[in-house]
């Protein structure tokens, strides 16, 4: 989403696509966090970069097509599904 290799200023159509992206990601984190008790809500960008982040991790660690990859015993959906459960259950959304 991020990581084409590709200056902004050069193709700014490919920045503006970018957000348009992290939009719909930020979008579903303050739809959950709306459901969140008042005291326990984390900032929206806060949520957002943690998941953008695991789910950057996991398509690098898939992304790797070389012999030197280490063997990974899911797909790579269901280790995303299963981070994000994780943390969200670790925020206490799922609780109840």
């Amino acid at each position: 989403m991020f990581e084409s290799g590709l200056a902004f200023t050069a193709f700014p159509e490919l920045h503006t696509a970018g957000e348009r992206a992290f939009d719909v990601l930020r979008e579903a984190c303050a739809a959950l966090i709306a459901t969140m008790p008042e005291g326990k809500r984390p900032p929206v960008m806060m949520m957002a970069l943690h998941i953008w982040a695991l789910s950057h991790g996991i398509a690098a660690l898939f992304a790797r097509g070389d012999g030197a990859r280490r063997p990974i015993p899911m797909p790579p959906e269901d280790l995303l599904d299963a981070a994000v459960l994780l943390y969200l259950d670790g925020l206490g959304v799922r609780k109840g």
